[in-house]
């Protein structure tokens, strides 16, 4: 047997829900900045520490 939930119940449901996605996408986006930031400030020492050592880090990787 089941008790089907009232209208306002599974609006409140609803509701719970958009909030706990609303954080977790913020939370996504967050890291996603944080990632993109990491990759810039990577490539930024990389690009210095090739210059100031005059060593080769990266691979130069042509297209075949």
């Amino acid at each position: 047997m089941s008790i089907s939930k009232s209208p306002e119940q599974r609006i409140v449901e609803i509701e719970e829900k958009i909030k706990l996605l609303e954080k977790q996408k913020a939370r996504a986006e967050h890291l996603a900045e944080r990632a993109d930031k990491k990759a810039i400030l990577l490539d930024m020492m990389i690009d210095l520490a090739e210059k100031e050592f005059n060593i080769t880090i990266r691979k130069n990787s042509k297209p075949k």
